[in-house]
């Protein structure tokens, strides 16, 4: 399964959306992370699916094999730079682990931040990552028990079920977070990136077939959506019905008619972008920059004034710091392979390379 080197492009530029927002509180660019969340959505959903292929093809004997290989470079890939990330954080930053370690621990930061509305600034990025590991303790028992046409049967029923959800709940909160944070209202994204990936795997060339009305479609959507965030009622802190019903599915709209765009194009001004490999590497590391960027713009807007000089300097040092995390512990831990694994399911697993 080859590496898609947009998909790498455009997990930069939601990682650069995340960081101006935290450093400028630019309108909207927050949605990085529902494209974090669409493209993770696509890639692991194609991941299960080849290790589904495998599995069957390898026989009884090896049926565990789609699990083990799953959870295990899921693990690899998560575990290491988010253990060291929770102790590095608690070195510059006084956090009271002792109240709220069992959120950490179990990855239900999302959680803390639904109940109490509140969280220690430099690890509120860990509420998505908590969003992403619960939905994937259920999704690959979906994709390895049902037929494709009925994974797909489901991924459209969240993307239709979910805002119907959040207009149902959205009157028995008092602020946005339960809506922005918890699973019943959130993972449409992520189910928008794994219908994209089953349609591509029953027809390789699906992303190509419809490039054109799946960037209409966004940039339809796109315009509907900035028209409407000119108004002080259609805002994500409103928390009101008309944003979290259409704001969230507008986002997702854009971001899986990008992501199929990108996937059908095989040269053009977009596709040179996304393949540049400035972007491509920042899309590589992104997940330890996410990590990291807003404790260290917490301590670089603290000991410089200027907001944009403490940005850029943010921006470098969490970069320089990602790269090192990247070259000497995540990649030397995701290149390595236990010798015993079955050779069909550990060659797709390492031609994946997703880095979700």
């Amino acid at each position: 399964m080859r590496r898609v080197p947009q998909l790498d492009g455009l997990r930069g530029i939601a990682i650069l959306m995340v960081f101006l927002f935290h450093a400028f509180g630019t309108h909207l660019l927050w949605a990085g992370v529902d494209l974090f969340f669409v493209l993770s959505g696509y890639l692991i959903t194609r991941i299960l699916l080849h290790l589904k292929e495998q599995a069957l093809a390898a026989g009884a004997p090896f049926r565990t094999a789609y699990w083990r290989a799953f959870y295990f470079r899921r693990a690899r890939r998560i575990l290491p730079p988010y253990i060291l990330f929770l102790l590095i954080v608690g070195l510059f930053f006084p956090i009271h682990w002792s109240h709220v370690w069992y959120w950490y621990v179990f990855f239900g930061a999302n959680i803390e931040v639904a109940i109490t509305g509140l969280a220690f600034l430099p690890i509120v990025p860990l509420w998505s990552l908590a969003v992403e590991e619960q939905f994937y303790l259920i999704w690959p028992c979906v994709l390895r028990v049902l037929s494709n046409r009925a994974v797909k049967r489901i991924a459209l029923g969240m993307i239709v079920g979910e805002p119907v959800l959040r207009a149902v709940f959205t009157p028995l909160f008092h602020s946005y977070w339960p809506i922005y944070t918890l699973p019943l209202f959130r993972t449409d994204t992520l189910a928008w990136g794994a219908w994209i990936a089953v349609s591509e795997y029953e027809t390789p060339s699906w992303p190509a077939l419809h490039r054109n009305l799946a960037g209409l479609s966004a940039v339809i959507a796109s315009g509907i959506l900035g028209g409407l965030s000119a108004f002080s009622f259609f805002r994500r802190g409103a928390n009101l019905i008309p944003f979290n019903v259409w704001g969230y599915s507008l986002i997702g709209i854009i971001c899986g008619g990008v992501i199929v765009y990108a996937l059908g194009s095989e040269d053009g001004f977009l596709h040179r972008l996304l393949a540049a490999p400035g972007l491509r590497y920042l899309g590589r590391i992104s997940y330890t920059f996410y990590l990291y960027h807003l404790g260290v713009l917490l301590l670089a807007h603290h000991d410089i004034p200027s907001p944009v000089l403490s940005a850029v300097v943010a921006f470098l040092i969490t970069l320089a710091f990602a790269s090192i995390s990247w070259i000497a512990l995540e990649s030397p831990i995701l290149s390595w392979s236990p010798k015993n694994r079955p050779a069909p399911v550990q060659t797709k697993i390492r031609a994946a390379g997703s880095g979700s």
